[in-house]
């Protein structure tokens, strides 16, 4: 099935995808494939955060595609912020580095599915898709991998760290806690900085992979 055909039959839906990726090429290929996708629409890029959640405000898109080693930024922390909007987009976290331990911390972010930037892009555009439908596209959490991340933190975040991983709601984890909001937000970007896991394959698998779909 080509990228074209991916979403064929989906009722005359059109997803919107902001992409976040400060690499040009990257940028300019997923335009590209956004422009071509049949039940998608380009919401524009941007090479950073740092304008994101007034971009995010002022266009609405239904999924932002971020890269999780930004360049000038952190596509974790990036994610959390988002997901505390009041009417946050769903968030795909695209990443070089996939596997059972990035669930662990993509999870504590509340990122609502992670791809591969190895992956077909039938099956990026498959993700995107579906969490812009309210699924996600989380691998099931390993339990060494959370074992191996929360013995990382300090005994006083695990609570916190606990409830992110379940899924549990900023507001309901500050009453059970009895703490503001606004500190337990504070904590978890503390911890999800502390759970940082390297980028380590580069970009050129995810480049090669457009081209071949549209070069």
């Amino acid at each position: 099935m080509s990228a074209t055909q991916v979403l064929a039959g989906n009722g005359g839906e059109v997803v919107s995808v902001l992409i976040v990726d400060d690499h040009p090429a990257l940028r300019a290929g997923l335009e590209g494939l956004l422009a071509h996708a049949a039940g998608f629409s380009f919401a524009g890029a941007l090479a950073s955060e740092r304008d994101l959640a007034a971009t995010v405000a002022r266009d609405r898109p239904d999924v932002v595609l971020l890269d999780y080693a930004l360049e000038h930024g952190d596509g974790l922390s990036a994610c959390f912020r988002l997901k505390q909007l009041a009417e946050p987009p769903g968030v795909v976290l695209y990443s070089a580095y996939v596997d059972r331990l990035f669930a662990v911390p993509a999870t504590l972010a509340q990122a609502d599915g992670i791809v591969s930037k190895t992956a077909p892009v039938d099956e990026l555009l498959r993700v995107v898709h579906d969490v812009a439908r309210g699924e996600r596209h989380m691998p099931p959490l390993d339990h060494d991998a959370m074992d191996a991340a929360l013995a990382r933190l300090a005994a006083d975040d695990l609570a916190v760290a606990g409830m992110l991983l379940a899924r549990v709601e900023v507001a309901s984890i500050a009453s059970t806690l009895g703490l503001s909001d606004r500190a337990v937000r504070s904590r978890s970007l503390r911890i999800i900085g502390e759970l940082q896991a390297p980028d380590r394959i580069g970009q050129d698998e995810a480049i090669g992979e457009l081209q071949r779909v549209f070069g």
